[in-house]
């Protein structure tokens, strides 16, 4: 298991899972919660050079597309999947 701090350290199709929220302002918590984004939540990279910096990942069955600031208030780690 490799730590990783950015969401956008990660490759395409990468299994990621959410382990806490840093540099995370004004209600960036609330509202990455509200997506589904709590600590222990699985995830996969879909696209990470999506315009003005945007990531988009699949979670829980649906596509979500997160700005340039909810992806760096992420701490994340990948994950092997055997």
């Amino acid at each position: 298991m490799t730590i990783r701090t950015q969401i956008h350290e990660l490759e395409v199709g990468s299994v990621g899972i959410v382990v806490g929220y840093d540099r995370a302002y004004g209600g960036f918590i609330g509202k990455l919660i509200k997506m589904g984004l709590k600590p222990e939540t699985k995830f996969i990279v879909l696209c990470t050079t999506c315009e003005e910096g945007a990531v988009e990942i699949l979670l829980a069955e649906r596509i979500i597309k997160l700005s340039k600031s909810e992806a760096n208030a992420l701490c994340v780690e990948e994950i092997e999947e055997s």
